[in-house]
């Protein structure tokens, strides 16, 4: 790696944080926290920057934590300053995240040297859906530590089936395929680099107990209500009614809402074009005209000048990428009064599910509603196919021809 003065990554780094334009008195904390971190460089002899030994401030800092000496926020501070440096010193710049509790904390060494392999191994394979793959492994990994306690190479296929209807309690039925297709994933990963001894794979059943459900949807007088109950006179109001209305009109996945880029909307042309976060796939899409002037009224009258080039910001400090949509459909929805019963999704994919549901009405063939949608396959599509109560209908067969007599039904 390069070789740095730590004074000069400092430096480096307190202008690769000026585009998020944090308060005066955060970047100050900041600094006080690298002022620490030079004294302990100072102390081992050290005036070049080192990861390991960065690192090893870290590890100090969370023993004196835990033993009480330091405080929560103090800690937090010197974890988010040397992570800010980490970062310039291995990309030369810096993106604002959220920092939260590594959730992967609990587990033992061993498990989570587990999971860090598997996660790499699936960005290896550049596999689109890496984050729920690794949501299911932690799950597993903590049910096997704290629940059977036991580590990864002892585990059985009895230990498989008991996890199962554990997690069961945490998903949807609807979404139980997709989580045992996860699971099959990290139990393969673990045969395949030879932790288990034995095949767990054959413990997980293929079907899932699929049934079929029919997909929320919105009502055209529900989408109405929710884009009314926006105010659009202020910042936030203009960035989350373009938001909504282009989750809407096209169906696009919050996650490639958030990641939409400046660059991606093609005005001359009046499209958007994304490669999807999920599958990594293009997806070319119309930009229609109340989409557009929303994202113009936005950009050009509500969007705080950045560097950045994502499309949607949050309007408060710091002025970066919003993290997800979810905390904002929940909001509108409330408001607007739709769908505020406790088990009601309230997320962005039931705008997903509506635009679907209105090209199924309409008599679209699945293969473009698919190519819509960005899904992998057609395949993906035919869930949808629940929403159409109209063909549905017609699909249904008389009782014409199996008439039975009355001392047939006693």
């Amino acid at each position: 790696m390069k070789k740095i003065l730590l004074t000069g990554l400092i430096t480096q780094t307190r202008e690769a944080i000026k585009p998020i334009q944090h308060s005066k008195s955060t970047v100050y904390q900041y600094g006080l926290a690298w002022g620490e971190l030079s004294q302990f460089f100072e102390s081992h002899g050290q005036l070049y920057f080192s990861v390991e030994l960065a690192k090893r401030f870290v590890q100090e800092s969370i023993a004196k934590h835990e033993d009480g000496t330091l405080k929560e926020w103090r800690f937090k501070l010197r974890r988010l300053s040397v992570a800010m440096l980490l970062e310039v010193y291995e990309t030369g710049g810096y993106i604002w995240r959220l920092h939260t509790k590594d959730p992967n904390a609990s587990l033992s060494i061993e498990m989570r040297t587990i999971y860090s392999t598997f996660q790499d191994s699936l960005v290896h394979a550049g596999n689109g859906t890496r984050s729920l793959y690794g949501i299911i492994a932690r799950q597993f990994l903590t049910y096997a530590q704290f629940n059977l306690g036991k580590v990864v190479p002892e585990l059985q296929l009895d230990d498989v089936r008991t996890f199962i209807p554990h997690i069961a309690q945490m998903y949807q039925k609807t979404s139980m395929r997709t989580a045992l297709s996860s699971l099959r994933a990290f139990l393969s990963y673990l045969y395949k680099t030879e932790i288990t001894a034995n095949n767990l794979v054959v413990a997980v059943p293929s079907s899932g107990a699929r049934r079929t459900a029919i997909v929320p949807t919105i009502t055209k007088d529900e989408e109405d209500r929710l884009l009314q109950s926006i105010d659009r006179s202020s910042s936030i109001g203009k960035r989350n009614y373009a938001m909504v209305l282009l989750a809407i009109r096209t169906g696009l996945r919050s996650v490639d809402i958030v990641n939409l880029e400046l660059s991606s909307i093609d005005w001359r042309n009046d499209t958007i074009n994304i490669i999807q976060q999920k599958n990594g796939k293009p997806l070319n899409l119309p930009l229609l005209a109340d989409v557009g002037n929303a994202l113009a009224d936005y950009i050009l009258h509500a969007r705080l000048e950045s560097e950045l080039p994502y499309v949607f910001l949050r309007c408060l400090t710091p002025y970066s990428k919003l993290s997800d949509c979810y905390a904002i459909s929940c909001s509108i929805m409330k408001k607007a009064d739709v769908r505020q019963e406790h088990d009601q999704r309230k997320g962005f994919h039931i705008f997903r599910h509506s635009v679907a549901a209105k090209m199924l009405s309409q008599e679209v063939p699945l293969s473009i509603i698919s190519n819509t949608l960005g899904h992998g396959s057609v395949s993906s599509s035919k869930t949808y196919l629940s929403t159409d109560g109209a063909h549905l209908k017609a699909c249904a067969l008389t009782l014409a021809g199996i008439e039975v007599t009355k001392e047939e039904l006693l």
